[in-house]
């Protein structure tokens, strides 16, 4: 299901949202200043709030903690849980509406700019100089992740939320076959050096080619019970498309904007990127042009691709032993580059919880935001699967030596770079979308692609260039 775009909505959405009801309760206090057994304010005991926030490990684990937070502070709260399209449009009916249906939001980071400038989502700064509620003393914004505080929560020069979710991309491989010693000796005879994680794309790609093959064939010192990929791709007309095509983009030394705010979609680095992933759908399984977030999970949890570039948070369904026939075969590295001594990037894919402006419990909201983001909180999101947003936490020894993934998941944080927030962004990802996978599917070059979305993207920016803040 394609998102909708966040700047109109068709007449019929509209009045289905205005027949919506079960609008947020209003604040209900006991008149007092109490505080529970570890420090969080009790002043709105009684309330009810309701969030909203993406269907993932996080959401999941932390539904499970809620009636510590109603223990602890007397708020209950009702998490829905949805898809990341479904999600959007929920937010931008409740936003649009003023209906108040949702206290708080957990929203694609490349919102902010959109949601904050038509005052759907209200500024936290005056909260955070002076909180309106006790939170714990386990509580703190110092110890929130730098690279995932200011562009998870932060546009122009103020504070909009915390982040709920520190995704990023990295590359995930297959351990087990890349340390089989008939592997290495036939991948070095061919390719004439040693396999190892791919550090570069060029390597990537002479990966991607030695390790597809068909059932039958022998990979790992076993027969292939089913064909084996050298890659997965997303090559739907879809917004994860964009997303994974970001990383090739990057790393080729393109971008959506140029350095002086221009649209540089065409431009030459972005057009080598994308031949480079075109280069690629040799080695990926057929279906890869109907593929998105979900399809790739499902063909690294069932062993059918040698690598990917992918979610970090897809690592735990890696290791989850009820789901995954890869559990601890997997391996985990950054993004390559593309040439050596090139600094690796990785693409950002934060959520933030933002407080609705229309939102009758704002003072609740915060103190729910503040404590989701307390250590013990992020402690247990992390043990369950999860991503935290804590620096103590991503760099935590115990979760260090027990995690196969988690040394990586904090270095790839740190090598995080976000893509634009732009009240635009949703047209531009929508012809984006449209475009790539165009080219990935063989119905357009990548240079035509490309200048076409440089087309409607400049279009759509008309006025509003050149960009000086994203």
């Amino acid at each position: 299901m394609m998102r909708k775009s966040v700047l109109a909505l068709s007449a019929a959405a509209t009045a289905l949202a205005l027949a919506l009801t079960g609008c947020s309760t209003a604040t209900t206090t006991g008149g007092q200043d109490e505080v529970g057994p570890n420090g969080w304010s009790r002043k709105f005991a009684g309330t009810q709030l309701n969030v909203i926030a993406e269907a993932t490990a996080n959401s999941g684990i932390l539904e499970k903690l809620l009636p510590e937070f109603e223990s602890e502070t007397g708020i209950h709260v009702t998490l829905e849980q949805a898809p990341y399209d479904s999600l959007v449009q929920k937010a931008v009916l409740d936003f649009t509406t003023k209906k108040g249906n949702y206290d708080v939001l957990s929203i694609p980071y490349e919102y902010l700019g959109s949601f904050a400038e038509n005052s759907y989502i209200m500024p936290i700064d005056s909260y955070l100089a002076t909180s309106p509620v006790k939170t714990g003393s386990d509580f703190s914004t110092s110890d929130i992740l730098p690279n995932l505080w200011e562009p998870s929560s932060k546009w122009k020069d103020k504070y909009y939320g915390m982040p709920s979710n520190s995704a990023m991309m990295m590359m995930l491989y297959r351990k087990d076959l890349f340390e089989d010693p008939a592997e290495a000796k036939g991948f070095q005879a061919k390719y004439g050096y040693a396999l190892a994680p791919a550090k570069t794309w060029d390597q990537y790609r002479d990966i991607a080619e030695w390790f597809t093959r068909a059932a039958g064939k022998d990979a790992g010192g076993k027969a292939l019970e089913q064909p084996l990929y050298g890659v997965t791709l997303a090559g739907k007309r879809h917004v994860s498309t964009v997303l994974e095509w970001m990383n090739y983009s990057w790393t080729f030394g393109g971008a959506i904007f140029d350095s002086s705010g221009n649209v540089a979609i065409n431009s030459p680095a972005n057009v080598a990127s994308l031949e480079y992933e075109k280069s690629l759908t040799a080695f990926a399984p057929p279906g890869f042009t109907s593929a998105t977030w979900d399809e790739i999970t499902a063909q690294l949890q069932q062993g059918t691709a040698a690598q990917s570039i992918t979610w970090g948070d897809t690592a735990g369904a890696m290791e989850d032993p009820t789901s995954s026939k890869v559990v601890g075969k997997m391996g985990y590295a950054s993004i390559p580059v593309k040439s050596d001594g090139d600094t690796p990037e990785s693409h950002l894919g934060s959520w933030t919880y933002t407080i609705n402006a229309a939102s009758k419990n704002a003072e609740a909201s915060y103190e729910f935001m503040a404590w989701a983001l307390s250590k013990p909180v992020q402690q247990k999101l992390a043990e369950g699967g999860g991503l935290p947003a804590l620096t103590s936490v991503l760099t935590d020894a115990g979760l260090t030596s027990k995690l196969p993934y988690w040394k990586q998941i904090y270095t790839s944080l740190t090598q995080a770079k976000s893509r634009p927030r732009l009240p635009q962004w949703s047209g531009i990802a929508d012809s984006l979308a449209l475009d790539l996978s165009r080219a990935l599917s063989g119905q357009a070059s990548p240079q035509e692609a490309l200048d076409s979305s440089q087309q409607k993207v400049t279009e759509l920016m008309a006025g509003a260039l050149p960009v000086t803040y994203q």
